[in-house]
């Protein structure tokens, strides 16, 4: 197998209609990969991908319970274009091999931490060239401001950073709220009374 990794580069709403799009950049070649998916996938993609979950299990919540049950997944792979269509190979766990959808591998890629290899193959025949002004005015990217984290990592850190900074306003909003019912910190915690003597 002759494979690269490419750096996922988030789904991001492109042109007038707003049709969105996986990007994908080749940093080796300075080629990116753009992926359309349908508005359906590429929303339910990024629910999962900015951490939005419903009360019950959603398809992507059942499908990793499943590769779970698999030990996991160990490798994906982009290894054909075929009429329009990327064809993805995932590895689980036991070491068998799965057909999977583009937008389904993204999720688990993000789930497993995994990188998204493409054959090199399918990169001569579909990676190419957006200069900088394109990357800004299309995609809202700059080059420069793109860092080494993955976007995974990029995701989970913005992630925890919402989530520290609503505990918070939570951890406020509930000691404001004790105050204003006359309770003080330590009623709860058994006043004078809990002290050492």
């Amino acid at each position: 197998m002759n494979t690269e990794v490419l750096k996922f580069l988030g789904i991001h709403p492109v042109g007038p209609e707003n049709n969105l799009c996986a990007l994908f950049y080749w940093a080796e070649a300075d080629r990116h990969v753009p992926v359309w998916v349908s508005p359906i996938d590429g929303a339910r993609v990024l629910q999962v991908l900015e951490r939005h979950f419903n009360a019950r299990p959603s398809t992507y919540e059942l499908l990793i319970a499943f590769a779970d049950q698999l030990d996991g997944i160990e490798h994906i792979c982009v290894s054909e274009y075929r009429k329009g269509v990327f064809m993805v190979d995932l590895l689980d766990g036991t070491g068998e091999k799965h057909d999977a959808r583009l937008c389904d591998a993204l999720v688990l890629a993000d789930h497993y931490g995994l990188p998204i290899h493409f054959e090199k193959d399918v990169l001569d025949e579909v990676a190419i060239y957006i200069s900088d002004d394109d990357l800004k005015e299309y995609y809202g990217l700059e080059r420069e401001a793109e860092s080494p984290e993955t976007f995974p990592e990029k995701r989970m850190r913005e992630f925890k950073e919402r989530h520290s900074q609503q505990s918070a306003l939570e951890d406020d909003d509930f000691e404001q709220m004790m105050r204003d019912s006359g309770i003080s910190e330590e009623d709860l915690l058994g006043g004078k009374d809990g002290e050492e003597e």
